[in-house]
């Protein structure tokens, strides 16, 4: 076969091609990615897009999607030019192209059904009955999966967020391009073959798909045409449809003998185990038995999801102790399959994010041998085939080399036992040759490994594989006995079809009780310690008067809670986002005294200020959007403008409330007094605008993570001016209603209103990491904060310390969400 047979087709179109890209090239530095690139995409068309890790291929479709510019080229779709200028992720998805990415990119704070319809148009309208019926009818592209559409993504499996996301980009209307790269890496091979079945059948309807893949089985079976991409070069475009195994291996520079080679066995059967698991058993798990010896490689087999993964968490939380149910002598190294959530370090370097794991053996007294760390890491990178790349940053290679970077991690720490989680996903035929071989190498050296995969055929290589159904062990095979029939036979096994899964039920997996389900339940609500808060201290009020719970001294208790609740949906805002306001306090004293001030004699320049108070808010989103200024840092300097601000209009308080404003807040309403209404309201206008809204989705996808919501194709800035815009008028309503409850102005008024609202909004549920917050849970954080200073006083304790035990109070319940985590119901 010839060295190189670009540009070769074997079928001619009468209609001009979907894509034509010519001479796209790509350098980043001087390091030249993509180099004169020109392929054609028809419609109906099935391309398989081949190449080693490196070769180009991430790129080439990051220019085809729009999210990344070439340095030189053109591209056209149905013939017309496309300005790469302009060219964007939203630009590609209004022409019908949809990409699934290698690093998914659903997220994980949204639930499956907020997913799906995030990308959908209206599919974000309407009833959230509608969106779960949407969703569902959707996830039939995968026939019997249970997924469960009101799920949070963050509690899936990765096979099942891999799922999620070809069901959206296959079933978008409009869809004319999906772009999968690497789409079974993680699905079991009967997902797979309904993924193929899918792929043929949309191709058949005229959509077109390119198709990224590192399993060569793959490309044979689906490809109208083959693309292989060599060092940023076409290397070949030809037809697919004959083209073998071997033959492919050819094009991609492997030598033919580059499968799964078997290794030696361990000859010693008596070997000294490294590690012995009896009887585990916790939520996913079930009297799961496993031992391993020196110099042996243990496969974990089974469908994705039968506890593989719980099972090696488990191992590694007992590295180095004996647990009762664990057993283990020595360290243990842990490559993790979620390289995105749990593997990279991703402001490091490819050398930091390996050499990190020999840092402990490397110490001394707390000093660090720099010069031996390099050293260590550069071997394994050298190894790896990586050691030209180990002062480039981690998140510019690709992802099957930053697979093969997490190996050198754990490679580096000598570990006697590693832990290898799909240590193959994404990774090509020639990288995973390299891999086999060094686990050869560390068979030889004596040392030890647990391999789970979710590519059958790699069991071929371990001396015994485990295989789990519902986190029970339901076989056991040795050496040539782990064929790929059995272990796939064994798979489907009902838990209690085998003798090794000697459960106290039977092997039947019994359902939790009621009661533990319930109880399961109350431990995840991110608000329990809200309400336990807001109960308590609502209790020791009556308790020490009781006639608090009257409508007089409710409206008493509740009085300092009202503008506090305006003020925690504004900071909410901003959490929401993925931002914190450091500036809250002092925008709504100034709030404070421009109404004191000219909403009585001038009110006309009254709500002229209070609207340029919001436009400040829209100035930061600018700011910190454009710039890309930290909200700290911004919020924290826009602290200093309101507060000098007021002080330029009001250096000493004084003022007064307008008569309208103050009638407005003595409003009296049966039976319950007015701020029981006003909390009520102000928590469902929260909730209205984090869940009811439809735009919401967007907003909590954009603060969970900005680089996946742009790549879809939104707009970060108008997302960020509607989070900034809604909390400055949040603000300005906390403002009025203080100026209401003093009667006067003062900007200093609200200064202790910043981190009172950090508090109640973290109290309440929210998490700094972004888009997860809980409108109801930080309004209940607001009356139990506000009640702690009350109570106090009633039991007579001394200003002096109160700011103290109340800072005690508020560290007790945040601690408290945290505990519960660790708890198994």
């Amino acid at each position: 076969m010839e060295e190189k047979r670009a540009n070769e087709s074997v079928r001619e179109h009468a209609a001009p091609p979907l894509i034509s890209a010519r001479d796209l090239s790509k350098s980043f530095g001087n390091h030249r990615v993509l180099r004169d690139v020109s392929v054609d995409i028809h419609a109906g068309e099935i391309v398989v897009l081949l190449g080693p890790n490196g070769a180009g291929k991430s790129t080439f479709l990051n220019v085809i999607g729009g999210t990344l510019q070439p340095s030189s080229g053109t591209m056209a779709v149905d013939g017309n030019p496309i300005d790469f200028e302009k060219y964007v992720g939203a630009s590609a998805r209004s022409r019908g192209i949809q990409r699934v990415f290698q690093e998914l990119s659903t997220f994980s704070n949204l639930t499956v059904a907020e997913n799906l319809a995030l990308t959908s148009g209206g599919g974000s309208q309407g009833s959230r009955r509608d969106m779960a019926r949407r969703a569902r009818e959707r996830l039939q592209v995968f026939p019997g999966n249970r997924i469960d559409v009101g799920a949070e993504v963050a509690g899936l499996s990765i096979a099942e967020r891999q799922m999620i996301e070809i069901a959206r980009a296959m079933t978008e209307p409009g869809t004319r391009l999906v772009i999968l790269d690497e789409p079974t890496s993680a699905l079991s091979s009967r997902e797979a073959d309904q993924l193929a079945d899918l792929v043929t059948r949309k191709a058949a309807e005229g959509v077109s798909i390119i198709y990224v893949t590192h399993k060569l089985e793959e490309a044979i079976r689906l490809a109208h045409r083959v693309v292989v991409l060599r060092d940023g070069k076409l290397h070949f475009d030809g037809d697919g449809r004959n083209l073998t195994h071997d033959e492919l291996l050819s094009m991609l520079g492997a030598t033919v003998e580059q499968g799964v080679p078997v290794c030696r066995r361990s000859s010693d059967a008596n070997s000294q185990d490294l590690l012995a698991v009896r009887a585990l058993t916790s939520s996913r798990l079930h009297d799961v038995a496993i031992r391993v010896g020196a110099g042996e490689i243990v496969g974990i087999a089974g469908l994705e999801g039968a506890g593989q993964r719980e099972l090696l968490q488990a191992i590694f939380s007992a590295r180095k102790r004996n647990t009762g149910a664990i057993s283990s002598s020595t360290d243990i190294a842990y490559v993790s399959g979620d390289r995105k959530r749990e593997g990279l370090l991703p402001l490091w370097t490819v050398q930091d994010n390996v050499a990190i794991s020999a840092a402990p053996r490397l110490s001394s007294a707390g000093l660090v041998d720099f010069a031996a760390l390099k050293t260590a890491a550069q071997t394994w990178l050298s190894e790896l085939g990586l050691a030209h790349r180990a002062q480039s940053p981690i998140t510019s290679l690709s992802g099957g080399n930053q697979q093969r970077a997490l190996l050198g991690r754990a490679l580096v720490s000598e570990a006697p036992l590693l832990l290898l989680d799909d240590p193959t996903r994404g990774v090509d035929a020639s990288a995973k040759a390299s891999i086999y071989e060094i686990l050869d190498k560390l068979k030889e050296k004596g040392r030890s490994a647990i391999l789970y995969s979710t590519e059958v055929a790699e069991f071929q290589k371990c001396d015994r594989v485990y295989v789990m159904a519902r986190g029970h062990i339901v076989a056991e095979f040795d050496g040539t006995e782990a064929t790929e029939e059995r272990i796939v036979q064994a798979s489907f096994l009902r838990p209690g079809a085998h003798p090794s899964a000697n459960s106290a039920t039977g092997g039947a997996e019994p359902d939790d009780p009621p009661a533990k389900a319930s109880l399961a339940q109350l431990l995840a609500w991110r608000s329990l310690p809200a309400a336990i808060l807001m109960l308590t201290m609502f209790a020791l009020a009556i308790w020490q008067q009781p006639n608090a719970f009257s409508t007089f001294g409710l409206e008493l208790l509740l009085q300092a809670s009202l503008p506090l609740a305006f003020a925690v949906m504004a900071q909410m805002l901003f959490l929401l986002g993925g931002d914190i306001d450091l500036g809250l306090g002092f925008a709504i004293g100034l709030v404070n005294v421009l109404a004191a001030t000219y909403l009585v004699d001038a009110p006309a320049i009254g709500v002229c200020a209070l609207g340029l108070v919001i436009g400040g808010y829209v100035t930061l989103a600018l700011i910190v959007e454009l710039l890309g200024v930290s909200s700290v840092v911004a919020t924290l300097g826009a602290s200093f403008v309101w507060l000098g601000t007021g002080l330029i209009i009001r250096e000493t308080p004084g003022g007064q409330s307008p008569a309208w404003l103050t009638a407005l807040a003595n409003t009296k309403l049966w039976p319950l007094p007015l701020g029981c209404y006003v909390l009520v309201a102000v928590a469902l206008i929260g909730l209205w605008i984090c869940r009811g809204w439809g735009y919401s989705i967007r907003l909590r996808a954009l603060g969970h993570n900005r680089r996946i919501f742009v790549s879809l194709g939104f707009s970060a800035l108008a997302g960020r001016i509607t989070i900034y815009a809604l909390a400055g008028m949040f603000a300005v309503l906390s403002g009025l209603l203080l100026t209401a409850t003093t009667g006067a102005g003062n900007v200093h008024v609200a200064s202790s209103f910043t981190l009172a609202t950090v508090a109640a909004v973290v109290v309440g549920g929210a998490s700094f990491s972004g888009g997860i917050v809980s409108p109801i849970g930080a309004v209940m954080a607001v009356i139990g904060i506000s009640l702690v200073a009350t109570n106090l006083t009633f039991l007579g304790i001394s200003s002096e310390y109160s700011t103290a035990i109340g800072g005690l109070i508020l560290i007790l319940a945040l601690s408290f969400r945290s505990l519960t985590r660790s708890i198994e119901p």
